[in-house]
């Protein structure tokens, strides 16, 4: 193909060429993102380039081989889209995204492009067609030597992606105590061929796609053995109207930033202006990371549980065995290695929705949409919902986490890149946690307007999964995981609407006495069922802190250690790991 050619030929080059630079364009992007030139080459071009060429090589005519190419450069426009729109090149997240949700309830992840969407394909469609017509009308073939050549480098390139994963299982060895599925969804989620190639179009398509259907896999096999499971959940009483029970998982919720509980700063000014609202001064999360404390929050698991997985389902099971419809709606993540465990009892609701194209680790799509599907749940009517927000919250990096009509405790380095342990950002990060708070204010105050609208016996609980250390006095520490008092008290609060009172008086009672008491956020289960009159053969009402028979309990943490026993040491409030 590289001797002098006939005009016909030398088009039909030109023309497999351009369709070769349309399929690695978005390159450029990861390039113009500030990565390493000699990296990028090694790392993105080169192995993009040597998959192409690989499939081209499938047949010695290219004018064949070169639809091969097609599926790839049909999700060029979406690759471009959402490189240009989320700074990053699609993921495993992103496959979720596309697979599990309805696109068009999920805020549209592709809004707006729609006929420029159609143009692009159409235009691809064209390019393809014109290229191989051209080069099967020229005749032109591989020369002999080329594809042995391509098919060398090809086994070349994946011996030294095999002598790369073999290193890195030296270097990150799984624990022998973890099992086959916390292997694959909680200790070493990806290999080293992810590390290494996730930014290379093509070939981080075929990443994700392999990620997302190897953690599919191992979710579906975890549920499986709680598929049968059952709570025996019933509710007999017969209440005539409509109910709707949510539950709001926060995130990163410190209680002493809330203004309900006499912080100085209003960051709760919504939330104080509704009647009603009564927030749980002392609540404590027995875990500080979300994979390990939102379970603890929606299911039985206890703190001194330590599996990745919990064998029984989740409130969502037991509400729908009560006959509820149940929906699981989220910005966070579907999948992951902070997200699986959560997944795995999101997906027992009827409809769940990932709204978030991007998840936690950029700014990606604000609290904000989870609005807008709430609103078309409660339009569905259903004489009984239960509707579980997972929110991102005050998710760092905080400045991610609103808009910037919040930004307004300052400075607080928003559209800067702030690190998290730099104790010279100390407040920068305390000022731009608190916006979030004023945020969260702002969503849950429009969760309440709308379920106020509604003429239903209605509750709604917010619960965080943990709290936050933010160099709080002399304290050297930010961010969770320390074992500090800080990373284990959480924000908590209640409201429930007119017909609510009405009809459980007795239950606003005993959530006003519990405002102030000690309480775990493992008890939320039970509190959840207990507010709707849901009741299972096994129930312990004790531990419900909405029931007149509620008894605080020792808030052991996932050391063993007791809270409230335990000293807390230095200016951390450092507790003892037990």
């Amino acid at each position: 193909m590289i001797k002098k050619l006939p005009q016909s030929q030398l088009l039909a080059v030109v023309l497999l060429l351009s369709v070769l630079l349309l399929v690695l364009s978005p390159q450029w992007l990861v390039l113009q993102r500030g990565q390493d030139l000699s990296q990028w080459l090694r790392l993105g071009l080169l192995p993009a380039a040597l998959l192409l060429l690989l499939l081209l090589s499938l047949q010695r005519s290219p004018g064949r081989s070169v639809w091969l190419w097609l599926p790839l450069a049909l999700l060029v426009p979406q690759e471009w889209f959402y490189q240009l729109t989320y700074g990053k090149a699609t993921d495993a997240h992103a496959m979720a995204i596309i697979f599990e949700t309805d696109l068009a309830e999920a805020a549209g992840y592709l809004s707006g492009i729609g006929w420029l969407l159609f143009a692009a394909i159409l235009g691809i469609l064209l390019l393809f067609s014109l290229t191989s017509s051209l080069l099967l009308a020229a005749q032109l073939h591989w020369p002999r030597f080329c594809r042995p050549l391509i098919w060398s480098c090809t086994l070349a390139g994946l011996g030294w992606v095999a002598l790369q994963e073999r290193q890195y299982a030296i270097d990150y060895p799984v624990d022998a105590q973890a099992d086959a599925t916390q292997t694959a969804l909680s200790r070493r989620p990806l290999p080293q061929s992810h590390n290494l190639f996730y930014q290379s179009f093509p070939l981080n398509l075929l990443l994700a796609g392999n990620e997302y259907r190897v953690q599919q896999q191992a979710l579906s096999a975890v549920a499986a053995k709680s598929r049968d499971f059952q709570f025996g959940a019933a509710q007999p009483e017969v209440l005539g109207e409509r109910q709707i029970y949510v539950l709001v998982i926060g995130e990163t919720l410190r209680p002493d930033r809330l203004q309900l509980n006499g912080y100085a700063r209003a960051t709760t000014p919504e939330l104080a202006s509704i009647p009603g609202v009564i927030s749980f001064q002392d609540m404590v999360s027995p875990w500080a990371w979300t994979r390990m404390s939102v379970p603890v929050i929606i299911s039985r698991k206890t703190a001194a549980n330590h599996s990745y997985f919990f064998d029984e389902k989740s409130v969502v099971a037991a509400f729908a065995e009560a006959g509820f419809r149940t929906y699981w709606l989220s910005t966070q993540s579907p999948l992951g290695v902070h997200d699986s465990s959560v997944a795995l009892h999101a997906s027992e609701a009827d409809e769940v929705q990932y709204l978030n194209p991007i998840g936690y680790k950029k700014e990606g799509f604000y609290d904000e949409v989870l609005l807008d599907a709430f609103k078309r749940v409660l339009a569905k009517q259903e004489q009984k919902q239960l509707i579980v927000l997972h929110t991102l919250g005050s998710h760092f990096s905080y400045t991610d986490r609103y808009p910037p009509a919040f930004d307004r405790f300052l400075p607080s380095g928003k559209g800067q890149k702030i690190g998290m342990h730099d104790k010279a950002n100390r407040e920068l990060l305390s000022n731009a946690y608190d916006n979030t708070v004023l945020y969260t204010d702002f969503i849950v105050a429009g969760l309440i307007r709308q379920l106020q609208q509604q003429q239903a016996v209605a509750s709604l609980l917010l619960v965080s999964d943990h709290g936050e250390n933010i160099f709080d006095g002399d304290c050297d520490k930010s961010g969770h995981g320390h074992n500090t008092e800080f990373d284990y008290r959480v924000g908590a609060l209640w409201w429930g609407s007119e017909l609510f009172s009405q009809q459980f008086p007795e239950k606003i009672q005993q959530l006003n006495l519990s405002a102030r008491q000690p309480l775990l956020t493992s008890q939320t289960f039970h509190t959840m069922l207990q507010l709707a009159d849901i009741h299972y053969p096994t129930q312990q009402s004790a531990l419900s802190f909405a029931s007149p028979a509620f008894k605080p309990q020792p808030r052991l943490l996932w050391t063993g250690v007791d809270f409230d026993q335990a000293e807390k040491t230095g200016q951390c409030r450092q507790l003892p790991q037990g």
